[in-house]
């Protein structure tokens, strides 16, 4: 029969000890991690979502990116008797810090669910109240927005991975056609006749700009045209200066049209020759006559050609009329 180890007290007391070791370890992990707090005001708040997508007592309560307290309780909401048909059925139940919750959570906060990082673990968000919304009392309940869920967002990739795959094997068809010649890419990229085409085109468009550039054929000629109007343009600039130089009475056509003495001078000149010309046409004076006088005409065409005559006989024979006497005293 074996017999009983009797415990002493030195035994007990290092049994309590461990015990007591154990107790307060586990409350300081709990006390760390948000998951009791024995010497502080419990403030709770809630909200109700259409889902959680994984959500779990014990995650984070953030104001504004801030931590504030931890998800106490999730759970099925109760019914509510005036919304019969509200899709928001999962209640969650948050333990936050009195004193942010007093003076920074306000009736028109609005909670969305998000995630630390694309796969990290999930946080509540509580969006800071404004002025306009009343302080919230233990236990209120806030209003909640839909947060972004990655599965679904990865579902909505899948179609658009699809569509970019359709669209690469479309790329891959029409690049192996290309290389093959076919359609108009391929024949101008592999027909050596349609690319000498394009060539023979490319030195006939360079050959028409030379010759335009030139001012060969219409277009040419409506470039010269062009410079001709240019100029034409600036004439007409220096005549309009020459008119406002002769409105000044400037140069001699200026004085002649402004000054009036100048222009009484001018038409008696006018009017003398004029005279003149009268009598000339009357037969009047030298010119006149030798203008009218019929004899007088006569007679000078005789002594000119007597003058022709007497030059030719003289150098036919100068000594004829060239004879030298000498005498001596």
């Amino acid at each position: 029969m074996a017999t009983r180890k009797k415990v002493t007290l030195a035994d007990l007391k290092v049994g309590i000890l461990v015990l007591a070791s154990l107790a307060f370890l586990i409350f300081m992990i709990l006390t760390a991690s948000g998951g009791i707090a024995l010497f502080e005001e419990e403030f709770i708040v809630k909200a109700r979502v259409a889902e959680v997508d994984g959500l779990i007592p014990g995650n984070e309560v953030r104001l504004a990116g801030y931590r504030i307290g931890n998800v106490k309780e999730v759970r099925f909401a109760p019914e509510l008797p005036d919304r019969p048909e509200d899709p928001n059925t999962i209640e969650i139940i948050m333990r936050v810090d009195p004193k942010v919750a007093r003076e920074r959570i306000r009736s028109d906060s609005v909670v969305t669910l998000g995630s630390i990082g694309l796969l990290g673990d999930k946080v509540v968000e509580i969006t800071p109240g404004t002025k306009h919304g009343a302080p919230i009392q233990n236990g209120a309940y806030l209003r909640s927005t839909p947060g972004t869920n990655i599965r679904k967002i990865i579902s909505g990739v899948d179609p658009l991975i699809a569509d970019l795959a359709d669209t690469a094997e479309q790329i891959k068809r029409l690049v192996a056609g290309v290389n093959e010649g076919r359609g108009t890419l391929g024949k101008l990229i592999r027909d050596p006749k349609l690319y000498q085409d394009i060539d023979r085109t490319v030195l006939e468009a360079q050959e028409l700009v030379r010759r335009i550039r030139e001012g060969e054929g219409t277009v040419g000629k409506l470039e010269k045209l062009d410079r001709t109007m240019t100029r034409l343009d600036e004439i007409s600039a220096r005549v309009d200066v020459i008119a406002a130089r002769i409105e000044r009475g400037e140069g001699t056509i200026g004085r002649l049209i402004n000054d009036p003495t100048l222009h009484e001078e001018t038409k008696a000149t006018i009017t003398n020759i004029k005279n003149i010309t009268e009598r000339m046409d009357n037969g009047e004076g030298t010119f006149g006559a030798l203008l009218h006088d019929r004899q007088l005409y006569n007679n000078l065409n005789a002594l000119s050609s007597e003058l022709v005559r007497l030059i030719y006989d003289f150098r036919q024979n100068p000594g004829r009329f060239l004879r030298i006497k000498v005498s001596l005293f």
